[in-house]
């Protein structure tokens, strides 16, 4: 495996194929396929030093998703980063009764069998061996408050489930902000939508806490559910990445091929057979920002009501706005995505 992961010294790594230093990143995760794609990705990308992951509440519950995690790990490679626990339920939702009723998510359910490996888009534990090195003792937000606070180099953090970890660790610490390069963020949505008519699963899910992510002050990027449907990954792409043959790549197109099938059977999408990969289109738009088609510099903020609305990414777009806190990105490249993720596996899995 890899063990450049855990190099913390002052000097960053380079990336040897452009002569430039390595992105430390963090990665905060509800592993979940695509988590787990993500996860993947960064691990075995050139340009990417993953110095912890931390695991949280939302497609399972935090010990399925830390398991997952640590699986996702080893099956990239990463037998030796650390894995932080982290909250196991909302900051705030979940105090109030008239919030507490759990919307009927539109799972995307179903399972097959691909070459002997029973696959579904989101089972409690994925289908992949268990990592000897167990899980760290350290909760996730109190690790971000401690390695955010001495960093010596600024980290990018990128966050594919509930924002509850760095949400919490702002609130105990408001300056790590300044260690802070950029922060990732797949959620929200414009003009698509998952869980509600109104609002997308990571942002429903703790709108207290996505709210406070938005207004910290650091850089953030939110990969909205437009530019993962926008890049929604087809049969083609993933017969190319399938084609690789190494462990991520297979755990890939596995994904791609349920998650088509699911698409078509209980939420169609504009273009039949594809489905996106969301989270995955978050590394892949540190690693290649190319793959960006259209963004925007927006002021943007949260629903945090018990009505209709809860947990809607706000988009101000009047003539008078506020200041600009976010880079939406709303249009991404389903062609460059799959070629990006597959040179990172093609590579990863030479090592």
């Amino acid at each position: 495996g890899r063990c450049r992961n855990a190099n913390r010294s002052d000097t960053p790594p380079v990336y040897k194929k452009k002569g430039i230093p390595m992105r430390k990143v963090i990665l905060d995760v509800d592993t979940g396929t695509d988590d787990a794609i993500a996860v993947m990705v960064a691990i075995q990308a050139p340009e990417l030093e993953v110095v912890g992951l931390c695991s949280v509440h939302g497609n399972a519950d935090v010990a399925y998703t830390t398991i997952n995690t640590m699986r996702a790990a080893f099956a990239a490679g990463g037998a030796e980063i650390p894995v932080y626990p982290g909250a196991a339920c909302p900051m705030v939702k979940g105090l109030y009764a008239q919030r507490r009723p759990l919307v009927e998510e539109p799972i995307l359910a179903g399972k097959t069998v691909i070459d002997g490996v029973e696959v579904s888009i989101n089972p409690n534990l994925l289908p992949l061996p268990d990592r000897p090195k167990e899980a760290e003792k350290k909760a996730a937000a109190l690790f971000y408050v401690d390695f955010l606070r001495t960093a010596k180099k600024k980290v990018t953090l990128v966050l594919t489930g509930t924002m509850t970890n760095l949400a919490l660790a702002l609130t105990i610490e408001p300056e790590i902000t300044r260690s802070i390069e950029e922060i990732v963020i797949m959620g929200g949505g414009i003009q698509k939508r998952n869980i509600t008519a109104a609002a997308e699963a990571n942002f429903f899910k703790d709108p207290e806490a996505a709210s406070i992510v938005l207004n910290c002050g650091a850089p953030i990027t939110v990969v909205t559910l437009d530019a993962t449907h926008s890049s929604s990954q087809t049969k083609a792409h993933e017969e190319k990445i399938r084609s690789i043959g190494t462990a991520a790549a297979v755990f890939t197109a596995n994904d791609i091929h349920v998650r088509r099938e699911s698409y078509n059977r209980l939420q169609p999408l504009e273009r039949k057979n594809t489905a996106p990969i969301h989270d995955a289109l978050c590394v892949a738009y540190l690693v290649n920002p190319s793959v960006v088609v259209r963004s925007e510099e927006a002021c943007c903020d949260v629903d945090c009501s018990d009505g209709i609305c809860e947990g809607a990414l706000l988009w101000d777009t009047r003539y008078f706005h506020g200041k600009a806190n976010v880079k939406l990105i709303l249009q991404a490249d389903a062609d460059i995505l799959c070629d990006t993720l597959a040179e990172i596996f093609r590579e990863g899995g030479a090592k």
